[in-house]
C-alpha cells in the first residue's frame, strides 16, 4: 500500500509541476578541466552511451516506466551515459546541448546559450549508493562535453534540499557559483532570480 501511495504522489507531482513548478537551486559551472576532479569509483565501473538500443538495460537499476522516458531522452537528442560494472548497469547520468544559435531553456527552468549545455538526471542504483558512482559520472560525462561535444560551459543545478547531491559536487571539487530562484508556468520559464552569486553559495 505505502508503495503505491508513494507512485501515485510522485504521478501528481509530476503533472503538477507541468503546470507550476518553485524551484531553489544551487548552480555548480565548469568552463574547463581545472574546475573538476575525475574520480573513481569505489567499484570498476566504465562509462557506456545510452542509444535506442540499450535504454532497455535502465531496467538494471530503475522501473519499467524508464526504458521509455530514456528512449524519449535519446529521441529528443539528450545526451545519455550508463555507469557499468560487473553486475550491469549501476547509474546514469544526462545532458541537454544548446545546439542551436540563440539562447534557449533547459528542462523549464535553466536558460542555456549556444553551446552550453546542463548535466541533469544523475541516477544510482540503491546497491551502489555511498560508492562513488556519481561522482565518477560526473567527471566522465563532464570531460566527454568539454573534449567531444566541445561546449563551452557546463550548468549542474542541484535543488538546495538534495544534500546527498550537494555532497556529490563537493567530491568532485565543484563550488556553487549561484543560488537561483526559479518559476516556471505551463512548462515554461516565468520568472528567474539570482539570490546569491559568490564562490561557495549555501542553502
Amino acid at each position: 500500500m505505502r508503495i503505491v501511495l508513494t507512485m501515485l504522489k510522485r504521478t501528481v507531482a509530476r503533472r503538477a509541476q507541468r503546470i507550476f513548478w518553485i524551484y531553489l537551486h544551487n548552480n555548480f559551472v565548469i568552463a574547463d578541466k581545472s574546475n573538476f576532479r575525475m574520480t573513481e569509483a569505489t567499484i570498476k565501473c566504465t562509462f557506456v552511451p545510452i542509444t535506442l538500443d540499450s535504454c532497455f538495460r535502465v531496467l538494471d537499476f530503475r522501473e519499467q516506466r524508464r526504458v521509455a522516458e530514456y528512449r524519449e531522452k535519446v529521441g529528443n537528442g539528450e545526451v545519455g551515459f550508463f555507469a557499468e560494472c560487473d553486475t550491469g548497469m549501476v547509474g546514469s547520468i544526462w545532458a541537454t546541448i544548446n545546439r542551436t544559435r540563440a539562447r534557449s531553456v533547459a528542462r523549464m527552468h535553466m536558460p542555456l546559450m549556444p553551446n552550453e549545455a546542463l548535466i541533469h538526471d544523475i541516477v544510482t542504483a540503491e546497491t551502489c549508493r555511498g560508492m562513488g558512482v556519481g561522482p565518477f559520472m560526473i567527471g566522465q560525462m563532464a570531460s566527454k562535453l568539454l573534449d567531444e561535444y566541445r561546449v563551452n560551459r557546463i550548468i549542474i543545478d542541484v535543488s538546495c534540499k538534495n544534500h546527498s547531491s550537494l555532497r556529490m559536487m563537493e567530491k568532485v571539487g565543484l563550488e556553487s557559483k549561484e543560488r537561483v530562484f526559479s518559476l516556471s508556468f505551463c512548462g515554461k520559464l516565468a520568472f528567474r532570480r539570482n539570490l546569491k552569486t559568490t564562490s561557495g553559495a549555501r542553502c
